[in-house]
């Protein structure tokens, strides 16, 4: 397709995609060669995914937990996500990764005074036996996340080393000479606009917000998205333009690897008593059918494994299940002493009558997503479940508490307390899921290679649309590292490497 051409403009590097890892990489390279960047975006902020609910992160062996004399437990967290991927997956791309996260903090503690201070000591918000103690923030506290204090460094950054963000910049074709990218073409409400390069990063995200390959790679979850929490929708510029850029330039785009990352049952609750007893090994979870599915609480899986088991359910909804009874034993269990980000089980308040002070002032605010009444009946009505089926679950249940065995779904014999001290409660949950991902396969260095295993010269890629730190086990995500961590991370290698490759032009 031939553009009329409003305006050219020329750079050695075109970042495409000013999420995380674009701003990561782009600033990373601007500081590192002192060269003309330029980040197209086709939203009118830049950030993506990031500034939005991103909130911890993954750090290994950097300076600052050196200097704290934290415990290095690299070795350790690479073979338990190593055995968790089979070791299908490069171990020289996972160790750069990893050892990224770190030089990537440091770095970003080099871009302006006291940032180091800015984090506590801590462990990434749903964390594993091998989790480092590593820098985060409170979202609580700062009232976003890490990955907006970081991407708005990022932003002064640009200034700073002359990176030049085109936002409502999406990016419509790119062009190729000698199977190399020279230019992009981004359309903006004044035409196209021609950005000749010499080097290109692909990090224009997810596809999570087209409805063909969702239906074609996710169409069971397609069709849930209409019961699904508005608030819960992923950014609708989230479109896959990767994908078709990817092909032109004459990359390998993993199709196999395409997959969500679902979770669920999410609570869209802001009771804290609710959120708590989602939570607690003591509740029962049924579905529309009014029929239990799975060993309680659905969160002791993995958080973005449990979705899995969520979508099977009819709409992907939910309702954990409680009464008097199971509030007493929930509110009697210890405190986690984890030093975490996040879990809900410790937010109960610290004695049973501000419980129920917080249960009242959920139902007084109108809360459409929590149920009471004092008989089942009644519950089964409000909630909107089939009524005999209801019944009929909670009384297997508690003859399963009274018999000291859970024959149905095997929940632990000390969690088996039985249903039937009014008042009931309930609690709707949600299929959520935080993203799409799969597209392009990289080398360790984050340069992108083409379908027969050779490299595109002066071509890398970052963030959400690189396949090579997960696989897609029957529709499962299994990664080595958090979604945040790899933005940072692989921005970071990005730049640094695609300044290496500019330099060498000279």
């Amino acid at each position: 397709m031939k553009y009329q051409i409003t305006q050219q403009k020329y750079c050695d590097l075109v970042v495409l995609g000013g999420g995380a890892s674009g701003m990561v990489a782009a600033v990373r390279a601007a500081q590192l060669t002192g060269k003309k960047v330029i980040v197209l975006e086709k939203s009118l902020v830049t950030g993506g995914g990031a500034i939005t609910y991103a909130s911890a992160m993954r750090t290994f062996g950097s300076n600052w937990q050196a200097a704290r004399n934290l415990p290095d437990t690299t070795a350790e967290y690479a073979r338990e996500m190593m055995d968790l991927v089979y070791w299908r997956l490069d171990t020289k791309l996972v160790a750069n990764t990893l050892r990224g996260t770190g030089q990537f903090f440091d770095w970003l503690c080099e871009q302006g005074d006291d940032i180091e201070n800015q984090f506590f000591v801590g462990k990434y918000v749903f964390p594993i036996k091998s989790d480092p103690l590593g820098p985060q923030q409170d979202p609580e506290k700062t009232r976003h996340g890490c990955g907006r204090f970081i991407v708005d460094i990022m932003k002064e950054k640009c200034k700073t080393y002359g990176v030049e963000v085109l936002t409502k910049h999406p990016v419509v074709d790119i062009e190729i000479e000698n199977g190399k990218i020279v230019a992009a073409i981004a359309k903006s409400a004044f035409g196209y606009t021609r950005i000749a390069c010499k080097a290109c990063i692909l990090a224009t995200g997810s596809w999570i917000s087209n409805e063909e390959v969702l239906k074609k790679y996710c169409p069971k979850f397609a069709g849930m998205r209409q019961w699904m929490n508005p608030s819960l929708n992923l950014n609708p510029n989230y479109t896959g333009d990767g994908i078709f850029l990817a092909e032109k330039a004459g990359a390998f785009v993993d199709y196999n690897s395409f997959c969500l990352r679902l979770a669920g049952p999410m609570h869209v609750t802001e009771s804290q008593v609710f959120q708590a007893m989602a939570q607690s090994p003591y509740i029962i979870t049924v579905n529309l059918d009014g029929k239990r599915y799975c060993s309680e609480p659905i969160s002791h899986m993995a958080f973005f494994e449990d979705g899995h088991v969520q979508i099977a359910q009819p709409h992907g909804q939910s309702f954990d299940i409680f009464d008097k009874n199971t509030l007493a034993a929930t509110f009697n269990l210890p405190r986690s002493n984890e030093i975490t980000v996040g879990h809900q089980l410790e937010n109960l308040p610290n004695t049973m009558e501000k419980v129920y002070s917080s249960i009242e002032e959920g139902f007084a605010r109108g809360d459409r997503n929590i149920f009471r009444a004092d008989t089942l009946e009644e519950l089964a009505d409000n909630m909107g479940v089939n009524k005999e089926n209801f019944l009929e679950t909670i009384r297997k249940y508690n003859e399963s508490c009274e018999q000291g065995f859970d024959w149905d779904f095997f929940k632990s014999k000390n969690t088996l307390v039985p249903i039937n001290k009014p008042p009931y409660y309930g609690s709707l949950g949600k299929i959520f899921t935080d993203g799409a991902f799969g597209g392009v396969q990289v080398n360790p260095e984050m340069q992108v290679y083409k379908p027969d295993g050779s490299l595109i010269e002066g071509f890398y890629a970052t963030g959400d649309f690189v396949s090579s730190r997960f696989i897609n086990l029957g529709g499962v995500k299994r990664q080595v590292i958090n979604d945040l961590s790899w933005a940072f991370s692989s921005g970071f290698l990005a730049g640094t490497n695609v300044g290496k490759y500019l330099e060498s032009l000279d």
